[in-house]
């Protein structure tokens, strides 16, 4: 009898080595992946930095635009009292202009709402990253109590 109950215990020590094992594996393969995804991350995280710089300068441009724009517009209502022939055309730039404004104002609306989006991306990734850190944690506190116990395993296989 007593030989039954230390080979069951020993068949329950092999199951639970077993299982141990499984979990380090596991545990293993979740933290390569969780490199892949910091990699792939940061990557993602950059090229979202340098569209944010891009949209900057897009915004820098157009407010150049937009006084050569205003300049132009000075010009326009000076050269329409020359002349009859020269108001014309004047006012035809000037229409042109305006288009050019309303055009350069939708893509500039269009700009800034793309930076928001990639703006509010960005936050999401950050919780991501945040919940994956979390879940690092929780698997290394797994890991030590996975330890503790194959201790305790091998004190009660020793004696």
């Amino acid at each position: 009898m007593y030989e039954e109950e230390v080979t069951e215990r020993l068949r329950q020590n092999v199951v639970n080595a077993e299982e141990v094992c499984k979990v380090l594996e596991y545990k293993r393969k979740m933290e390569n992946d969780l490199r892949f995804f910091k990699v792939n991350f940061a990557k993602m995280v950059a090229d979202k930095e340098d569209a944010i710089a891009q949209l900057g300068n897009a915004q820098i441009a157009l407010s150049h635009l937009k006084e050569e724009l205003e300049k132009n517009k000075l010009v326009v209502k000076a050269d329409t009292n020359i002349h009859q022939v020269l108001r014309a055309k004047a006012e035809k730039e000037r229409d042109q202009e305006k288009l050019e404004k309303v055009k350069l104002l939708q893509e500039m609306d269009q700009i800034k709402q793309e930076r928001d989006n990639l703006l509010e991306e960005r936050e999401k990734f950050k919780q991501e990253k945040r919940h994956l850190e979390y879940i690092i944690g929780d698997l290394f506190k797994e890991k030590e109590a996975t330890k503790g116990k194959i201790r305790k395993i091998k004190e009660i296989v020793d004696e």
